[in-house]
């Protein structure tokens, strides 16, 4: 690929999901520049809150790891300075990566990113290059073109088979173990994905103000929720666990 002027590909480690609260505990970056050479870094960071078990079971660093790191106001300034000009690239960076490092430079007291780069996500590149529709992704997969496309009874022949190749050779490929794949750590607790179950059982929401804290814990979120319209299901199980 050709470039005009150097581009920082980045990935953090978090705290979290959130991109206006959750703060980063490592950042790793290649910059290419013009001439094609590399420079690469990797910093870690003292997030000054704690870092929770959830996230440290998905990245490995734990609130020991980086006790005695540097906190992001200390390494911003020269950070934002490597930064700064650079196009930025990533995967899924273009919804996570940048909006999180641009939230924690406005956190230390310096400027957002605001030098108008260019952005170049590999997973938005990939949608847009592959797309999933099903049409699409049948052929990928099958070398054939769908015929009669969003036909019910089409669209769900073209799907089973498509189930079939992609399991073929998954060494557990019931339909259980492939359910218990695609939930990974949060398992199902309603059918709307609202609440998940944590690998103690602990019942957890999955969205909102306090996603991921425990329903028992955190009862008043329940409360509003039986107030909305939210599925009648999620509602009679959120029932249960509060009586």
């Amino acid at each position: 690929m050709k470039i005009t002027k150097p581009i920082i590909y980045f990935d953090l480690e978090t705290t979290g999901i959130d991109t206006e609260t959750s703060r980063i505990v490592e950042i790793a970056c290649i910059k290419i520049l013009t001439d094609g050479t590399r420079e690469s870094k990797t910093t870690r960071i003292n997030p000054e809150i704690i870092i929770p078990l959830e996230a440290s079971s998905v990245h490995g660093i734990t609130n020991e790891m980086v006790k005695d790191c540097p906190t992001f106001k200390q390494v911003g300034t020269s950070l934002r300075e490597w930064f700064k000009d650079c196009d930025l690239g990533g995967y899924n960076s273009n919804s996570y990566d940048v909006p999180l490092l641009s939230a924690e430079l406005v956190r230390a007291g310096l400027e957002a990113i605001d030098w108008n780069p260019n952005l170049l996500d590999a997973l938005t590149l990939y949608r847009k290059l592959f797309p999933n529709t099903l049409s699409d992704v049948y052929k990928r997969l099958t070398g054939k073109e769908l015929e009669g496309a969003h036909g019910a009874m089409a669209d769900i022949e073209a799907s089973i088979e498509i189930v079939d190749i992609i399991t073929k050779d998954l060494e557990e490929n019931t339909v259980e173990a492939i359910d218990l794949m695609l939930q990974g750590d949060r398992l199902r607790f309603d059918l709307a994905g609202k609440l998940y179950k944590d690998d103690e059982g602990v019942v957890r929401y999955n969205f909102g103000k306090d996603k991921d804290k425990s329903v028992k814990e955190e009862s008043g979120f329940a409360r509003w929720m039986l107030n909305q319209s939210f599925p009648a299901e999620t509602k009679n199980k959120l029932r249960e666990i509060l009586k």
